[in-house]
C-alpha cells in the first residue's frame, strides 16, 4: 500500500491525523486488507500493542499483574496512570471475541461505580483507545453493552 493511500485510509477511518500521529500509530490491517482489527491478535498481542500507544502518549505509570495465577481473580488487566493529568484508568483486555469472567465483570463494576475510569478493549477498539490516551482526553467508560452482575 503506498504512502499516500495509507494516509487517506487513516484520515477516513480515525478522522484528521497530523503527519507524525499517522506514522506513530498504523492502524491494524486485517487479512481483506481494510482499516480495523487485527484478525486472530491475542490478547497478550493487545495489551502490548495499547502499552506502547500508552507510553507515547505519557501513560508513565503502568501496572500488569504477570502471573495472575496467584492472585484473586477478576483485578483488571492493566492499570495505567498519567501524572500530569491525574488520571487513574483501569482496563480488562479481550480479544474479538473473548468473554469476561464474573469476578472480572464484579471488579469492572465497582472499580467504575467508584468514579474511575474503567474499560474493556478488544482490538476493534482501537480508535477509542486512541480517543482515550491520546491528545482527545476521552474518559474511558465500560462497554454499552456491558452486563453488571446481579447481586
Amino acid at each position: 500500500m503506498n504512502g499516500e493511500l495509507y494516509r487517506r485510509l487513516l484520515t477516513e477511518r480515525y478522522g484528521p491525523l497530523d503527519r507524525l500521529e499517522a506514522e506513530r500509530f498504523p492502524p491494524a490491517i486485517d487479512r481483506a486488507g481494510s482499516a480495523g482489527s487485527v484478525t486472530g491478535t491475542s490478547e497478550e498481542q493487545w495489551r502490548h500493542q495499547v502499552r506502547d500507544i500508552a507510553t507515547r502518549y505519557g501513560w508513565r505509570l503502568q501496572y500488569h499483574t504477570a502471573d495472575s495465577r496467584r492472585s484473586d481473580p477478576g483485578w483488571p488487566d492493566e492499570v495505567f496512570g498519567h501524572l500530569g493529568q491525574r488520571r487513574t484508568l483501569f482496563v480488562e483486555f479481550k480479544t474479538d471475541t473473548g468473554r469476561i469472567r464474573p469476578a472480572q465483570r464484579e471488579w469492572l463494576a465497582h472499580l467504575a461505580d467508584s468514579g474511575f475510569e474503567v474499560a474493556v478493549w478488544r482490538p476493534r477498539d482501537l480508535p477509542t483507545v486512541l480517543g482515550v490516551l491520546g491528545p482527545a482526553r476521552q474518559r474511558a467508560a465500560l462497554p454499552s453493552d456491558f452486563r453488571r452482575p446481579t447481586s
